[in-house]
C-alpha cells in the first residue's frame, strides 16, 4: 500500500446514541467512497475511515494498493510532474468532500469540523521535485530520497526508476526569488518564517469532553475496489 492522502477531522458535538453514531459513520464512508470512485483516476485503491465517539474524531486514508498502480495513474497524464499534480488534486478534492460531508448533519447548529489534511507520499514526492527546481539537491540525491520514500518496491516497478530519473533531470531550475511551497516529512505544507511566528499564538483546539464510559470507535474500510466493505466497532 502507498498512502496518498490522510484526513483528520474533529467535530465538537455531544455524544450521539450508539446506533445513530454507527449509522453516521457508515453513511459517511459510503458517500465518501462514491465520491472517490468518481474523481480518483487510479485502477485500484484502499479506503479506510475510523470515527471515534465522544466528540467526533476521525481519520480517513486513501492508499494506492501498489506503487505500480500509482505509477500507471501518474503516467496517464503525460509528463510525470503533471500526472503527479493531477492525482494529488484528485486526492485533495476527495479530502475536502469528506470534511464537508462530515459536518453537514450539524450545519444547523453552526458547527464546523476542524480539518487537517496531509498529502503523504504525493506531497513528499512533489517536495523532492521542488528541491530539484531550487537547485538544493542533485538528481542523484533526489533518487535516493525517492527510494527512501517508496522503499524496495520501487525497484520492482518496470520503468518507474528511469521515468522518475528523467523527470528529475528535466525539471527546470527556478529563479531564487520565486517561492515554491515546502512540505514537511508527513506531507503537510510548511509555513513561511513570518507565518510560523504567528502560528505559535493561534487559538488552541476546543477542549474535548471527557470520554463516556462506553467510549468506542467505528472502523469502516475496503482494502481494494473489489474487496468487501468491512465495519467493526472497537470498545476503547
Amino acid at each position: 500500500m502507498v498512502n496518498i492522502g490522510t484526513t483528520d477531522f474533529y467535530i465538537n458535538v455531544p455524544s450521539l446514541p450508539r446506533g445513530e453514531f454507527e449509522s453516521y459513520s457508515s453513511l459517511l464512508f459510503d458517500d465518501w467512497e462514491n465520491y472517490v470512485h468518481d474523481v480518483l483516476e487510479l485502477q485500484d485503491y484502499s479506503l479506510s475511515l475510523n470515527v471515534e465517539e465522544g466528540s467526533i474524531k476521525a481519520k480517513a486514508k486513501i492508499a494506492a494498493t501498489t506503487l505500480g498502480i500509482l505509477y500507471i495513474g501518474i503516467g496517464q497524464y503525460g509528463s510525470f510532474i503533471s500526472g503527479l499534480g493531477t492525482i494529488e488534486s484528485q486526492v485533495i478534492s476527495a479530502s475536502e468532500y469528506l470534511g464537508q460531508r462530515a459536518g453537514k448533519p450539524f450545519s444547523s447548529r453552526n458547527i464546523r469540523p476542524n480539518i487537517r489534511r496531509r498529502g503523504e507520499s504525493l506531497s513528499r514526492l512533489k517536495g523532492i521535485f521542488e528541491k530539484i527546481k531550487r537547485g538544493q539537491i542533485s538528481v542523484e540525491e533526489a533518487m535516493i530520497e525517492s527510494e527512501i520514500l517508496f522503499g524496495p518496491e520501487m525497484k520492482n516497478v518496470p520503468g518507474l526508476i528511469d521515468d522518475l530519473e528523467n523527470a528529475f533531470a528535466q525539471a527546470p531550475l527556478m529563479p531564487q526569488q520565486i517561492h515554491l511551497p515546502l512540505v514537511s516529512a508527513d506531507g503537510e505544507e510548511l509555513m513561511p518564517d513570518e507565518e510560523k511566528n504567528t502560528k505559535k499564538n493561534k487559538p488552541t483546539k476546543p477542549k474535548e469532553p471527557i470520554p463516556a464510559p462506553d467510549h468506542y470507535r467505528i472502523e469502516v474500510w475496503r482494502e481494494s475496489k473489489k474487496s468487501k466493505r468491512n465495519l467493526r466497532v472497537v470498545d476503547l
